[in-house]
């Protein structure tokens, strides 16, 4: 008999496809090992399976309730022939949504996958505050998430700052944590001078938007551009909003005033700043 039927004939644990169920296929897993686990990687594991078993396109899968995502494999070899595929399975506890800063923008749905969130570190800014701004690793299988899009779950946001694909196959994307991502402002914009009433008046629209701390995002293009000031935010606003430089946002009773604009792909940063 060959080794590759013996270790075969030991695959015993179903392993399903976490967004398919009707996929499945036999694995082995090992024993959870204590003196190789520390803090909130507890979850990883071991898998191994025939050489022909296809993991899922989206490399999630689930054994009994527990989803985790799928590293990329690496053989096990018997005199010149391949008998096991193995792979590093990292636990994966959140369902999260995946959009484009367009797409909350718009309320548009974004794409649910599976992630798991480590902690990655705290920051902070004494211009701003001693307040702690907490950073995360999302790990995901095979997803698309790219700089500047926005994840959510149902307690938390975050903004990627960037992602690569790691050595062993998995998503890394490094995010920040912000508050509620979606505010509603009034946008006072076109001030004009009425010469009849002798007043300025302007256009206020309702519109979604999202708020973060100003060096979530800020880019200086020029020597002249407009330079940071405690309490300064950026403000992100879909390209249809006529805001530009001087005009008045008001978010939840407060004016800010519109230093600068930046168009990007799909939306418009406003540098805001707190009116006295």
């Amino acid at each position: 008999m060959k080794l590759k039927n013996v270790s075969k004939f030991f695959d015993k644990t179903k392993a399903v496809d976490a967004y398919n169920a009707l996929y499945s296929f036999k694995c082995q897993v090992e024993p959870l090992d204590m003196y190789r686990t520390e803090g909130t990687r507890i979850k990883i594991r071991n898998m191994s399976t025939a050489p022909g078993v296809t993991i899922p396109a989206r490399r999630v899968i689930k054994i009994d309730d527990q989803a985790y995502i799928v590293s990329d494999s690496s053989l096990d070899h018997w005199s010149g022939e391949a008998i096991r595929s193995r792979y590093v399975l990292q636990g994966a506890d959140h369902v999260v949504e995946i959009r484009t800063i367009s797409q909350v923008l718009e309320d548009v749905a974004g794409v649910q996958a599976f992630a798991s969130i480590d902690f990655n570190k705290y920051g902070t800014d004494e211009r701003d505050s001693s307040r702690y701004h907490p950073q995360y690793h999302i790990y995901f299988g095979k997803e698309t998430v790219e700089e500047d899009y926005v994840v959510h779950t149902p307690s938390s946001n975050y903004l990627v700052k960037n992602s690569y694909l790691t050595p062993a196959g998995i998503v890394d994307a490094l995010a920040n944590e912000l508050d509620d991502p979606v505010v509603q402002v009034s946008v006072s914009a076109g001030r004009a001078y009425d010469p009849v009433t002798d007043n300025y008046t302007a256009t206020t629209s309702s519109v979604r938007a999202i708020l973060v701390r100003w060096q979530e995002y800020f880019e200086y293009l020029t020597q002249g551009s407009t330079k940071y000031e405690r309490g300064d935010a950026q403000l992100f606003v879909l390209p249809a909003v006529p805001a530009k430089a001087g005009d008045t946002v008001i978010i939840s009773g407060e004016d800010f005033k519109v230093l600068s604009h930046l168009d990007r792909t799909g939306y418009r940063t406003l540098h805001i700043r707190r009116e006295p």
